[in-house]
C-alpha cells in the first residue's frame, strides 16, 4: 500500500423498557399529538436547534462497535404494560456524561438529530437523520445494551448516538441562523412523527456514518455479521460535497511499530525499510480495502484505523523514511446511511423515505407498531 488515495469511483429496567415500548406502540396508533406538545416550552420559545458541526469535530454519526449493537445483550422484554397517558410523557432514560436522566423520546431525538448532523442540510436529509435516529433508538429499547443496564439509551456515539442539549447547542451556534436551524430540526422530528424503518416487522439496527468512500460497507465486512438491510451500497458524496473527504496521518516508524507490536506481537517489523513491512492488500467488491499484511500477519483495515485513530478503515499507506503516513478518505465506519451522501441525495430531490431506501437495503419505512 504505497500510493496515494484514488478517487473512487462514485457510487432500566425491563418494566420501564416495556412501559416505554408499549407507549410508543400506542402512540403511534393514536397518530401522535403533534410533537410540539412534547417538546419543552424553552425550545419552542427559543427556537433553539443543533450546531452545525465538521464532521472532524463532532459525532461519527453512531459509530456502533460490534459488541454495543451488533451483538446485543441477550435480556429478555418484560411483558408489555400500559402507559400512563398518550400526550408527550412517554419517557427514556438516557445516560449522559455518567448520570441517567429522564427525558421524553421528543426531547431525545431533538438532541439526536442536533448533535449527529449539521443543520445547514437539507430538509429531506434532516428528516432521514430524524427517521434513523428513532428507529435505532426502538432498536435499542427492544436489544438493550449490556454498556448501560441502568439505562435505555447513553449519549456516547461509539454505542449509541450523540445527544447534545439545547442549551449547549445554542451555545456554540450562530445566532443570526438559530431561528432557520431550529425550525429545520424541529420539523425533521415533527413531520416524521411516528415513523421507523421496518424489515421484516422488526425495527432495524439503523446504523448511520459521516462520510463514505464512493460506497457504504456492509456489517459483514465490518462487524462480522451478515445483516441483509446492511449491505454496501454506492453513495453519492465527494470531495467537492464532504469537507475533509481525503485526510492524512503520519506516525514516526518507531511509534508505528510500538503500538502494532503491542497488539500484534508475532508480528515481524524487524526490516529496515519500513515499506518492506507491508504486503499484500485485499479489497471488496466495491473496491475499498478490508485488509492488508502489516509484518506477516494479516489485519483488517479497521482494526488499523482503530489502532492509528484514523478517520476511516479505507486507507493507502507509504514509509518515508523514518515517517510511515496513512492516506485516508471518508469518515465514519462506513455502515448504513452516509450523512453528507444523505445530503447529495436530498440536494438531487430524493425524499427522505427514498434516502433511507438507498441505504438500507430492503427496509421500509412505516407507522411504529407495538
Amino acid at each position: 500500500m504505497k500510493r496515494k488515495p484514488k478517487k473512487l469511483a462514485k457510487h432500566p429496567t425491563r418494566s420501564h423498557r416495556a412501559t416505554v415500548l408499549t407507549a410508543l406502540g400506542l402512540v403511534a396508533l393514536q397518530f401522535l399529538l403533534p410533537l410540539a406538545l412534547v417538546l419543552p416550552a424553552a425550545l419552542a420559545e427559543q427556537s433553539a436547534a443543533a450546531l452545525d458541526i465538521d464532521p472532524a469535530d463532532g459525532a461519527d454519526g453512531a459509530d456502533v462497535s460490534a459488541e454495543s449493537s451488533v451483538e446485543p445483550s441477550a435480556a429478555e422484554s418484560a411483558p408489555m404494560q400500559q402507559a400512563d397517558t398518550l400526550d408527550g410523557s412517554v419517557t427514556l432514560a438516557v445516560l449522559l456524561d455518567g448520570e441517567t436522566e429522564q427525558m421524553t423520546l421528543a426531547d431525545y431525538l431533538w438532541g439526536v438529530v442536533a448533535a449527529e448532523m449539521p443543520a445547514a442540510f437539507q430538509q429531506e436529509a434532516l428528516c432521514a437523520q430524524a427517521i434513523a435516529a428513532r428507529t435505532y433508538t426502538l432498536y435499542r429499547l427492544e436489544n438493550p445494551s449490556a454498556n448501560h443496564p441502568e439505562a435505555d439509551i447513553c449519549g456516547d456515539s461509539g454505542c449509541c448516538q450523540a445527544w447534545m442539549s439545547v442549551e449547549d447547542r445554542m451555545a456554540q451556534w450562530d445566532g443570526d441562523k438559530a431561528d432557520s436551524y431550529a425550525a429545520k430540526i424541529t420539523q425533521a422530528v415533527t413531520g416524521t412523527d411516528g415513523l421507523a424503518l421496518y424489515y421484516e416487522g422488526e425495527p432495524i439496527l439503523a446504523a448511520f456514518h459521516a462520510i463514505s468512500a464512493g460506497s457504504t460497507k456492509s456489517a459483514l465486512e465490518v462487524w462480522g455479521q451478515d445483516i441483509p438491510y446492511l449491505q454496501a451500497v454506492e453513495s453519492p458524496e465527494g470531495e467537492d460535497a464532504a469537507p475533509n473527504y481525503y485526510s492524512a496521518v503520519s506516525v514516526d516508524k518507531a511509534d508505528f511499530a510500538a503500538t502494532f507490536l503491542e497488539a500484534y506481537p508475532k508480528a515481524d517489523l524487524s526490516a529496515e525499510d519500513c515499506a518492506d513491512w507491508f504486503g499484500e492488500e485485499n479489497y471488496d467488491e466495491t473496491g475499498l480495502p478490508v485488509s492488508i499484511e502489516i509484518g506477516g500477519v494479516t489485519v483488517d483495515t479497521s482494526q488499523v484505523r482503530t489502532l492509528f485513530d484514523l478517520r476511516s478503515a479505507t486507507f493507502t499507506v507509504e514509509c518515508d523514511g523514518d515517517t510511515i503516513t496513512f492516506y485516508v478518505t471518508g469518515y465514519g465506519h462506513g455502515v448504513g446511511m452516509s450523512q453528507y451522501g444523505a445530503n447529495a441525495l436530498a440536494k438531487e430531490g430524493k425524499t427522505a423515505e427514498e434516502i433511507l431506501a438507498w441505504y438500507y437495503t430492503g427496509a421500509e419505512v412505516r407507522s411504529i407498531s407495538n
